[in-house]
């Protein structure tokens, strides 16, 4: 995979150089749009837009979005180590995994990213295993959001978060770890 910054390459004469297939990443567009949802919230103080790993894990895209000032938003372990070989501090990175080990999520604490949860045992584990480490939940709030159930990650019968029925039993939770 090669990297082209400038829009003055004529494709042909890449392709012509270095073969096909191969990627070509416009690094204007990128900014240029980075850009816009920043400004699009702007009235949101201190906005910290955080690039989903998983929509491009390749270390030149994601070097270039630090450097543009995002964060990184990860789900699994093989993604913090992207994104700290690409320069995110650890501060920098959210790590929320959905069906993960406690071994799993030991490595992301052992690497200091910030943590979301969607489980009630994980949570328990940590907390009397991490009891000073923050950790954020993320919760189902049973909302069927954009109306189609196959792509909704908030409605009743999704895999993703915390049902918040389940609210008290967090505050247990917490009530218990300190």
């Amino acid at each position: 995979i090669y990297h082209f910054m400038n829009k003055d390459i004529y494709l042909h004469n890449i392709t012509k150089k270095y073969g096909t297939p191969l990627y070509v990443y416009d690094a204007n567009k990128i900014e240029s749009q980075y850009k816009l949802i920043k400004q699009s919230f702007s009235y949101i103080e201190n906005l910290k837009i955080n690039y989903a790993c998983k929509a491009n894990t390749n270390i030149s895209i994601l070097k270039f979005l630090k450097k543009l000032g995002s964060g990184l938003d990860t789900v699994s372990i093989q993604e913090i180590e992207i994104g700290l070989k690409a320069g995110f501090k650890p501060k920098e990175i959210i790590y929320t995994p959905n069906s993960v080990s406690l071994s799993e999520i030991k490595k992301a604490i052992k690497a200091g990213v910030r943590i979301n949860i969607d489980n009630l045992s994980l949570l328990e584990q940590i907390g009397n295993d991490n009891p000073n480490y923050p950790i954020g939940i993320r919760i189902n709030p049973h909302i069927l959001g954009g109306g189609n159930k196959k792509i909704s990650v908030g409605h009743i019968d999704s895999k993703f978060g915390i049902s918040y029925y389940q609210l008290p039993h967090i505050k247990k939770i917490k009530k218990r770890i300190k």
